[in-house]
């Protein structure tokens, strides 16, 4: 999975935190600045991850990634201010958020991808959802 990241940085913002705020939530991202928006990548979804299940908003990730699908990716804001605190905050464009699109590769399948992501969960249990559908 290619995760794509990219934030505008707005004339009152501080650019370095706006960078610094992505790499609370990602790791080993690749970075390029073009005026007021930062492009990053990466493959590393490890502290996203980490971040939803300390929250315990796994259920409300996970509605958030299934309801934004588009063929083989996945799109949606996280909000600045939060990612800056190391806090993971859904967000909507009107803020100027941080644009996150998860991209499946060559093979992979977005929906299993994103069930590794965020799994759903039952009274703040991670369930098995193959033993539900059964």
């Amino acid at each position: 999975m290619i995760i794509k990241i990219n934030a505008k940085v707005k004339p009152t913002e501080d650019s370095e935190k706006v960078l610094n705020a992505i790499k609370n939530i990602f790791m080993d991202i690749k970075t390029e600045f073009d005026e007021n928006i930062i492009f990053c990548e990466s493959k590393n979804v490890s502290r996203f991850k980490e971040l939803l299940r300390s929250q315990a908003i796994l259920d409300a990730a996970r509605n958030v990634l299934e309801r934004n699908i588009i063929g083989n990716r996945t799109k949606f804001y996280i909000n600045k201010q939060a990612a800056y605190s190391g806090l993971l905050n859904f967000d909507k464009d009107i803020h100027g958020g941080i644009k996150l699109e998860f991209i499946a590769e060559e093979g992979e399948d977005i929906l299993k991808l994103l069930k590794d992501i965020a799994p759903r969960t039952r009274h703040g249990v991670i369930i098995d959802e193959d033993e539900e559908d059964n």
